[in-house]
């Protein structure tokens, strides 16, 4: 390879270092944001669930929203990104559908999509989508459109047991993608069977549930959107990290090559030199 070439690739690298580098900065600093936003909400929608949990497990509470409608059609809220060079984020999140549904399970499934990535799986495995949400920036009014679509396609019997598929925060290095159930709300333990009612309802039981079951429901999906969020930042920062030292790697081993080559030039010029010289003198 001549070192004009070489040069201008070690320049054409440099120039991808400096933007990968950019962007591990731009990353991590919305990295930190969102991670305190997941952080800050995790109480709440970590209470969310174990109040559903308990009220699901009250066998004097009975409320439509905590039975299955008999409904044979599945509902799968999929957060994913809006943008890739995220490294195996979204890929992570297929898999987890995938391992899911796949074949005859995905026949009655449909999904809302949050993201442009979740559209692109929704196209190619064929399913139809109930809405899409691939704006920039999701907020608590979004997950508010969600939950009321969710819980009236549920009392319309559109739609049967709805669950949330996003990433779960735990470290900046370690986000697991994670399938919940929303609608009807199952715990894994066992029915109370002490015959009192864990909670007082005032003015009345079926009151309280229509308010506070979509409201708990919210809480969670908006929960889900932001560790995802947070997930997703540090998934990118890290992607751009090794892009940025795997530049640097290959800028070095451009530089011995060129150092070579301008090496073995000098010796090609310094022996046609030296042959020229030796003709002159015979």
């Amino acid at each position: 390879m001549q070192t004009k070439a070489i040069k201008e690739k070690i320049k054409s690298v440099g120039n991808i270092k400096k933007i990968t580098k950019t962007m591990e900065m731009v990353s991590a600093a919305k990295m930190k944001k969102a991670i305190d936003q997941a952080l800050t909400l995790r109480p709440f929608h970590t209470e969310a669930q174990h109040i559903l949990e308990d009220l699901s497990l009250d066998s004097l509470v009975q409320h439509e929203l905590l039975m299955h409608n008999g409904v044979d059609t599945e509902l799968v809220v999929m957060i994913a990104s809006n943008k890739g060079l995220c490294g195996s984020y979204n890929v992570n999140v297929y898999r987890k559908l995938l391992a899911a549904y796949s074949g005859e399970n995905k026949k009655n499934l449909k999904l809302i999509t949050v993201g442009k990535f979740s559209e692109k799986v929704a196209k190619k495995m064929h399913l139809e989508t109930l809405a899409s949400f691939n704006h920039a920036v999701l907020t608590a009014r979004d997950a508010r459109v969600i939950t009321k679509l969710i819980v009236d396609n549920y009392k319309a019997k559109s739609i049967g047991t709805v669950r949330l598929l996003y990433t779960h925060f735990t470290s900046a290095s370690t986000f697991t993608p994670t399938l919940i159930q929303l609608l009807p709300f199952s715990s894994e333990g066992k029915p109370d069977t002490r015959g009192e009612p864990r909670y007082e309802y005032e003015p009345d039981q079926n009151h309280v549930l229509e308010t506070i079951i979509p409201m708990m429901i919210h809480n969670i999906i908006f929960g889900g959107i932001l560790e995802s969020y947070a997930s997703e930042h540090s998934a990118r920062m890290f992607a751009m990290k090794n892009a940025t030292d795997n530049a640097g790697d290959l800028q070095k081993d451009l530089k011995l090559y060129f150092n070579r080559a301008r090496q073995g030039a000098v010796t090609q010029e310094i022996a046609e030199i030296t042959s020229g010289a030796m003709a002159l003198t015979t």
